[in-house]
């Protein structure tokens, strides 16, 4: 049973993440040989001052 973690910004919609996740466990299930409903995406939101890129906080940006 693969279990997926995606890390991110938090302020994406559920439809985004509903679409993101239909098509991660598609490609898994099909590239490993499995059940799609054997495959669990994990979505960890983080605020945007938790996070840097180039030394600069997301929130500042």
């Amino acid at each position: 049973m693969p279990v997926i973690t995606i890390q991110m910004a938090e302020g994406r919609s559920t439809e985004q993440k509903r679409v993101v996740a239909s098509k991660i466990a598609e490609t898994v299930a099909e590239t490993f040989g499995i059940d799609a409903s054997a495959i669990i995406i994990l979505f960890e939101e983080l605020p945007r001052d938790s996070i840097a890129k180039g030394g600069v906080l997301l929130s500042d940006g």
